[in-house]
């Protein structure tokens, strides 16, 4: 781990973390961030015990016929007689001139393979199917690139694994968890080059340019994509 970040996920983010209670896509974000940073490792752990106990707390309030009959019942079901061989995991991006060694949760997420399309202003983008309610994508910046100005209709979270970039709001290095919302308009760009994680619950849309012509197509595909992930 490494202690050096800069920008972590909120309390209330990181507690519900704690508690399952966020979209898978979501989810595999802050642990990626979590085993990169050795505070929020410490509050995720804290958050967890105290979930822990308060189901303690409520448990008791439960009979004992309740818990004979949850154990009856899982005793009754069929049990697996062997072990299912786990899908090799993609361990590391390959970038331009070096290697990028992916957290854990990320490599299992990406253990199908990544299939990279190019973006205008020397992106890269690879898109993962983890769950109906966000899209999850890696994006690589090459170095000297930028994406068009853009807003959210709903929030943005970004991890950085690789590199660095900047927008109107700041700089954000390895480990950093950026969030962005419906009220953030930015130009992401990158001098070094950067690798991220990115954790969409809505389109964005383009503010400035040509790139507009865009907003329509990127609504359609954002909410078709959805809507067959649902189904």
């Amino acid at each position: 781990m490494i202690s050096e970040t800069k920008f972590h996920p909120s309390t209330e983010l990181l507690q519900e973390f704690a508690a399952g209670t966020l979209s898978a896509g979501l989810n595999i974000a802050i642990s990626a961030h979590v085993e990169f940073c050795e505070l929020c490792c410490h509050k995720t752990s804290e958050f967890e015990a105290k979930a822990a106990i308060d189901w303690l707390q409520t448990s008791e309030k439960h009979s004992s016929s309740d818990y004979s009959d949850m154990i009856a019942k899982i005793v009754s079901q069929p049990q697996q007689n062997h072990i299912e061989q786990q899908d090799p995991s993609l361990s590391e991006i390959h970038m331009l001139d070096h290697s990028v060694s992916l957290p854990k949760v990320l490599a299992k997420a990406a253990s199908n393979g990544l299939v990279w399309k190019k973006l205008s202003g020397g992106i890269k983008q690879a898109q993962l199917n983890i769950d109906d309610e966000t899209q999850c994508e890696f994006i690589y910046m090459t170095p000297g690139s930028q994406t068009p100005a853009h807003k959210h209709q709903g929030s943005e979270i970004t991890l950085v694994l690789d590199g660095s970039f900047s927008d109107e709001l700041g700089e954000y290095n390895r480990s950093d968890f950026i969030m962005r919302t419906n009220k953030d308009v930015h130009q992401p760009r990158s001098d070094e080059g950067c690798l991220c994680f990115a954790v969409l619950d809505s389109p964005l849309t383009f503010t400035k340019g040509i790139a507009r012509l865009l907003n329509p197509i990127n609504n359609y595909r954002f909410r078709r994509s959805m809507s067959q992930r649902a189904v």
